[in-house]
């Protein structure tokens, strides 16, 4: 199976993790560190605000209840839909994109309970992100980050983000190996300058 790659003007970045990585910290802070450099930067997220997303966000709240493969198959339209309405169009202008989570987590949190080639296969139509980068935390210290939030979303127990950090080490080895990806791992509980000091160093690179 070989993913398409991104011909577009624009790059494709991800940022990946376990919750309480920092992944929308970093996100906001990598945008404004290129934009103050110069280029044009578009950030976003999965799931989105989209009819999919909304779905999603109900489930993972405890709102509603979703089987492992409805979290799977919407995680997969979500990101179909995103792809076309936002992501892709961005790229076209020339916009560096930078993802608050992508098919990775769809792999590495669905695979916990499901077949990963499976949740793979959902995604085979994605683009392969220009550059990835894993902000591998301790779940101890995502437990920590996340203590201050009044509500526990639907797969952040400890033991739950432990198998996920595994899944998620696994997937990025597969990618390396099977598609070339570039992938890049950061500890994450460096301090937060330190960490976007690092992608944008990586990202200015590909630009």
């Amino acid at each position: 199976m070989a993913f398409p790659r991104n011909t577009y003007d624009g790059k494709l970045i991800v940022i990946e993790g376990i919750d309480g990585a920092g992944l929308s910290t970093q996100t906001a802070a990598v945008k404004e560190a290129l934009e103050h450099e110069g280029y044009k930067v578009c950030k976003t997220k999965e799931p989105t605000d989209g009819p999919a997303g909304a779905v999603i966000r109900l489930a993972l709240t405890h709102r509603i209840s979703l089987t492992a493969h409805s979290f799977a198959l919407l995680f997969a339209a979500d990101r179909m839909d995103h792809l076309h309405n936002e992501v892709v169009p961005e790229l076209e202008k020339g916009t560096t994109v930078i993802c608050d989570r992508y098919f990775f987590s769809n792999m590495a949190y669905q695979g916990t309970e499901l077949d990963r080639a499976w949740i793979k296969e959902l995604n085979r139509d994605c683009l392969l992100p220009d550059a990835t980068f894993f902000l591998d935390v301790d779940p101890f210290v995502s437990e920590d980050r996340r203590s201050v939030r009044h509500r526990t979303e639907y797969f952040e127990k400890r033991e739950t983000l432990a198998r996920i950090r595994k899944e998620f080490i696994d997937v990025f080895e597969e990618f390396e190996t099977r598609h070339d990806a570039r992938i890049r791992t950061i500890r994450g509980d460096k301090a937060i300058m330190d960490v976007t000091r690092e992608i944008v160093n990586d990202v200015s690179q590909l630009l």
